[in-house]
């Protein structure tokens, strides 16, 4: 059997109405890479794991569990367990498109250390989805501007494992902006590039309206980063 080239980790709570649209969309990817899946259920008590389980005729693909209820847990658990060279994180509630994984992880190399993409969401309001889909690149932009590096974007960056590894990888403990904290840390290795290619996410983080959805991960940004604290918490599945 050909050595697995690269890893998708995907952590998954309580996932069972969005799971199976991001595997189904893993399951016509264009790639000559050989690269295994990784769903990390992160203690669901919904059919997560069972729907998982379903796609391994379809795909290399492993359910693990992690007991430790938290992002930082899931992930972490996920990149540990990952066999590939290359580790690429994605988000249950993903659509990704069929040159995804070679768009993230081709231009890892020449002191590239990571990539990250843009996102988008096709099902909120048309002035939702369009506000949003114009923003979100921009906003990535911006924070390159002001801290000098892209951040890895859980729902969809790669990385080398070497680099991730030597970055001490991500916090167990954080239940929120654990990709933005590994950022920083990676970003004193080596180059993130940034791929202005969104995946397609679900709107449900925005349900409430573009502001409100906005105004969490506001909030929990400035309160891991300015304030330093340390339980900085986001109520929305993982």
């Amino acid at each position: 059997m050909k050595d697995i080239e690269v890893s998708i980790v995907i952590p998954a709570y309580n996932e069972e109405k969005y799971l199976s649209f991001v595997l189904q969309s893993l399951t016509h990817l264009q790639t000559k890479k050989n690269f295994e899946v990784i769903v990390v259920d992160n203690n669901s008590s919904d059919n997560t794991a069972k729907l998982a389980k379903s796609f391994q005729d379809k795909l290399n693909l492993r359910v693990i569990l992690e007991k430790t209820k938290g992002r930082g847990a899931a992930r972490k658990r996920g990149f540990d367990e990952a066999l590939g060279e290359v580790v690429v994180s994605l988000d249950a509630d993903a659509t990704i498109y069929p040159d995804w994984l070679d768009t993230i992880t081709d231009p890892l190399q020449d002191g590239v250390v990571a990539t990250t993409t843009s996102c988008k969401i096709v099902d909120c309001s048309s002035l939702t989805n369009a506000l949003f889909n114009f923003i979100q690149p921009k906003a990535m932009v911006l924070y390159r501007w002001v801290l000098g590096h892209y951040w890895l974007s859980g729902f969809s960056f790669g990385i080398l494992k070497s680099v991730y590894q030597k970055s001490g990888g991500f916090d167990a403990n954080l239940q929120a902006q654990e990709d933005l904290d590994l950022s920083f840390r990676v970003a004193n290795l080596g180059k993130i590039k940034f791929i202005n290619k969104p995946v397609t996410f679900s709107g449900r983080r925005f349900k409430d309206g573009l502001l409100v959805g906005m105004y969490d991960y506001i909030r929990s940004f400035i309160e891991a980063f300015i304030f330093k604290k340390t339980s900085v918490y986001l109520d929305n599945p993982r």
